[in-house]
């Protein structure tokens, strides 16, 4: 699914099944669920978020870890806003591996959610989180899954394939070796529970966007005529969930990761 805004049915209609696959994955639920995760491994007293955007995670993890300082790092202005919003603490703009350097030493928890699949290198992304991380800190990684079942069935229109170049996808394993190599201990890998329902719904607009334009005419027409597909593979995505997570078809995984001392 793209990251930038998909074209709706009605611009104003404020329950438009394609704003719904937009929002879904920036859930105050799925947050606090993935505060909960880090949350039975440490409370920490510093946590970065790395690819923050307008601080969302932060804001509901709080929810959990009230008395954590939360900063943010994004390429973009939004994480300003963040910060004003009092969502973050710090705002610092930029990618990681250049803030680094000023960063060394600072947080105990680190957080990377649907991060490295959108940045240019994903092996520079880890080794600067172990940089600002104190010995004894936690990175939580959560990353769209290419192995998953629902990555080999749907192909190109799968939404992380069509979003993301294939190098920045990073299979589990190579995510382990790469931790082990910078010094992580892996404490925690999750497969179910980080599962987001909406495969089905973003190739739904994947083939919306791209095929339909092409076949039919005014785009709102083929707008209105894709509505209904839009809403079927939705309460597909949301009925099939419990199921598809047992059987290999979750889409996300979650690791989380303990930077051991350089001694």
């Amino acid at each position: 699914m793209p990251n930038r805004p998909v074209p709706s049915v009605r611009q104003q209609a404020t329950d438009d099944p394609v704003e719904r696959v937009l929002r879904a994955r920036h859930s105050t639920r799925r947050h606090r669920a993935t505060a909960h995760a880090l949350a039975r491994h440490l409370e920490p007293e510093s946590w970065l978020d790395v690819g923050t955007g307008h601080g969302r995670l932060p804001a509901a993890a709080k929810d959990v870890l009230p008395y954590t300082a939360y900063d943010g790092t994004d390429p973009g202005d939004a994480v300003e806003e963040a910060r004003e919003a009092g969502h973050i603490e710090e705002a610092h703009q930029g990618l990681l591996p250049d803030l680094a350097p000023r960063l060394a030493d600072r947080y105990d928890a680190v957080s990377m959610v649907h991060h490295l699949e959108r940045v240019p290198d994903p092996d520079a992304e880890l080794a600067a989180a172990r940089t600002v991380l104190r010995p004894g800190g936690h990175l939580l990684i959560e990353a769209a899954d290419p192995e998953s079942r629902s990555a080999r069935l749907l192909g190109p229109w799968w939404p992380p394939h069509a979003r993301s170049p294939r190098a920045c996808l990073l299979p589990l394993g190579r995510l382990r070796r790469a931790l082990d190599d910078l010094g992580f201990t892996l404490v925690d890998v999750e497969r179910r529970t980080p599962h987001l329902p909406l495969d089905l719904t973003g190739a739904a607009v994947l083939v919306v966007g791209r095929r339909l334009p092409r076949a039919a005419g005014p785009r709102r027409a083929c707008g209105w005529a894709a509505a209904p597909l839009i809403v079927l593979a939705y309460a597909l995505d949301q009925l099939l969930a419990p199921l598809l997570v047992r059987t290999g078809f979750g889409n996300t995984y979650r690791v989380i990761a303990r930077r051991e001392s350089d001694g």
